[in-house]
This record gives C-alpha cells, structure tokens and sequence, in this order.
C-alpha cells in the first residue's frame, strides 16, 4: 500500500492553483514533455530496483511512472508541500495499482528523509517556484548516496513561441516573469541549472533540454490554463484586474483551438550530476 507521512507542516512558494483544480495543466504538462522525461531519467540512471525520491510530485503524473520503471523491488517517494497535491498523487497511484510509492508532505529543502538512502534524486519544474533552489539541490545531493544521480528538469518562461504574434501571449508571459520576480521565484531558472550544480559541489554536470511545439495536441492549452491557475496570485500582488485576466484566458484558450497558430511551450533544461563521494 502507498502511504502519506507528514514529516512537518508544509510550507513554501508555489503561487500555482493546487489539488483538483490544477489536475488537467499538469496531465497537459506531463504529456507535452513526458517522452523527453522519460528519457532524461533513463540516462540519469533510473533503472529497476532503484530507490528514487521525486521532489514536488504534484499530482503524481511521474511519481506514478516512476513506480512502474523501478518495479516491485524498488522504492519512490514523493515530496510535495501541498496536502491537497499529496492527495491527488495518492489517489492516483492507488488507481494503477502500485504498492512501491509513499509521500511525504514536506518542504523540499528539509524534507526529514535519511542522509544517502536514494539511487536518484528528481524534481521537474519545482526549483523555479522556489526562492532558494540552491537549498533543494543541495538537499537533494545530500540524500543520494555515493554513486547515485540528481537530476533536474527546469523551464526559462521567457523563451517560448507564439505564431502568429500575440498579444494574449506576450501578456501571459511577461505576467508570468512580473509575478516571478515579486515573489522572488527563478522563472528563468533553466540556464542557471549547471551553475547551480557546481555551487551544490558537483564537479561534472550534464545537461540536456527539451521543447515542445505544436498546432493541434491539447497541451496548446496549458497556457491558458496556467495563467488561470496563477491569476489568484496576479490580482493579489495587483499585477491585472480579474476582467483582463479572464479575457486573456479566454483568447488563449481560443489560439489553443486555432491550427493556425503554433505554440511552443517555455523551452525546458536539464542538469545531472552523480555524487562521488
């Protein structure tokens, strides 16, 4: 059976909607780049029997994948700390049937688990919602043993595509960067990843990326939905009134319908590094 162990009450700087209301961007998210995923974990190690901790599992889209690449011989367990999040990741692993998962509710830079007890440490699009990634990666290093890999997947918001041209669009993003910057979030973290690295005292980091275009697959929609799923945060910091942020939705939602126009989502990067000593 999965479990869901509270480690110490939650806390952090996710400004996204969380639970229910956040399931459908994050299954677009989790398809637009799954492939490339999938492949970045293979070569960062991720092999059956291993021993993996995923940090901000969200609604548990790979947290679930995970399990099944690593087999019953294996362990995950997923970080998040949003009860609401943990609760959906719950439920949807006990929907595939997977025994070899637990989650803890938990902040990424302390997330009380033992010192060098995980093959692989991983986290996508976790350490630009933070005000201090360099905590998580070092965390991270702490919990891999010697030998084992940390692996993050880690977008730039401000290198996307919209054609044609679009005002919503451009609206979106730079909404995205201003709310970015008052919460002193990294959401133009992607390039900084080997540089993060080095300072966490990895010596050789390998780096990768991935971006994901189209003019018809459904993930078109993830912009909409995402600066829905911000706008709480937007009006509150006064960054847009609720009518324009529901008429900027709307025009995104219809663009995603629109074959003509080609979306590419913010270009994603990678970094491992494997713990020596």
């Amino acid at each position: 059976m999965s479990e869901i162990v509270c480690t110490k009450p939650a806390r952090g700087d996710y400004m996204l909607q969380t639970g229910e209301a956040d399931v459908e961007r994050l299954r677009i998210i989790d398809a637009a780049y799954g492939a490339s995923t999938d492949a970045w974990l293979q070569a960062s190690g991720l092999r059956e029997g291993s021993r993996v901790v995923e940090f901000g599992c969200g609604s548990g889209n790979i947290t679930a994948r995970l399990a099944e690449k690593v087999g019953p011989g294996g362990e995950v367990v997923g970080v998040d700390v949003s009860p609401l999040q943990i609760e959906q990741a719950e439920r949807h692993v006990r929907s595939l049937g997977l025994s070899n998962v637990s989650f803890h509710l938990a902040d990424a830079a302390s997330p009380g688990l033992p010192a060098e007890s995980f093959d692989l440490a991983y986290c996508r699009l976790v350490l630009m919602h933070m005000t201090n990634p360099l905590d998580a990666i070092e965390t991270m290093r702490d919990l891999v043993r010697p030998g084992g890999v940390v692996s993050c997947e880690e977008m730039d918001l401000s290198r996307w595509v919209c054609d044609p041209p679009s005002e919503a669009a451009d609206r979106c993003f730079a909404l995205k960067l201003a709310l970015g910057e008052r919460r002193g979030a990294h959401f133009r973290i992607g390039p900084t990843l080997p540089r993060l690295f080095r300072e966490a005292g990895f010596a050789e980091v390998q780096v990768g990326s991935a971006f994901a275009l189209s003019t018809r697959d459904r993930f078109k929609r993830s912009n909409g939905l995402s600066l829905r799923s911000f706008g709480a945060s937007m009006i509150e910091y006064g960054l847009v009134e609720p009518g324009e942020l529901d008429r900027l939705v709307n025009e995104l939602l219809r663009l995603a319908d629109d074959e003509s126009t080609l979306f590419g989502l913010p270009m994603v990067f990678q970094a491992r590094a494997c713990k020596l000593t």
